[in-house]
């Protein structure tokens, strides 16, 4: 009697080890479908740009219905646990930047209502993309409604106007990197950095090579000018 049970508590404990197996097998790579589609909006955006400077399909493993699911995909991390999308590395993404000093011809249209499908988004790079200030002032502010986002890079971007006060309601920043930002003739007007006092986690920001003034008045930061 004893060994019948060990033997049925064995089959149930094995099917149970089999279920297991299949369902973390079957997440694996997966994401969630309105940041799969979001993922897909970005790279649309890209493709006027990609044209231009004769860039064979950007982002080629974003594909829809393709045996790679989303998080599995080129330059996307994702969480190992709920695999919601928590990094996205989209610098340089016409590989032409070999310097900063380059004037565009053309310009990056991007709209930032995509990214704010990415609730658990931690670090965004959007560094050395042809962003300019038409982008920037109309879709930057709306980054606060990410709470995680901890990491932005927007460097080596044509951004002539003033930003700063784009990021004052995203507090959950720690690192911002808007060095080498280029306007009018290459140069970037003056703003004051005593705009971004709402950043109450910030640890590091990095404004070189920009034409930035004033002092921040918070304990523990890193500033390079």
């Amino acid at each position: 009697m004893k060994n019948r049970c060990l033997s049925k508590c064995k089959s149930w404990l094995f099917i149970f080890m089999m279920l297991l197996l299949f369902k973390v097998g079957y997440i694996q790579g997966v994401c969630f479908e309105d940041e799969r589609k979001a993922l897909l909006e970005i790279k649309a955006s890209l493709q006027e740009l990609s044209n231009y400077y004769g860039v064979d399909n950007p982002l080629s493993t974003w594909v829809n219905y393709s045996s790679r699911e989303c998080c599995d995909w080129e330059r996307i991390k994702c969480d190992i646990t709920n695999e919601h999308v928590t990094h996205l590395s989209l610098s340089n993404m016409f590989g032409k930047h070999e310097s900063y000093y380059d004037y565009p011809g053309q310009m990056w249209l991007l709209d930032f209502s995509p990214f704010l499908r990415f609730k658990e988004l931690i670090s965004l790079d959007l560094s050395y993309n042809d962003l300019g200030h038409i982008t920037a002032t109309t879709g930057l502010d709306r980054l606060s409604s990410l709470k995680k986002l901890e990491i932005l890079n927007l460097s080596a971007n044509y951004i002539q106007t003033d930003i700063l006060r784009s990021f004052g309601a995203i507090t959950s920043l720690k690192t911002l990197d808007l060095s080498h930002l280029y306007g009018v003739n290459n140069y970037p007007p003056p703003h004051d950095i005593s705009e971004l006092f709402a950043l109450e986690n910030l640890e590091v920001l990095d404004l070189t090579g920009c034409s930035y003034y004033g002092t921040l008045q918070m304990q523990g930061i890193v500033v390079d000018i």
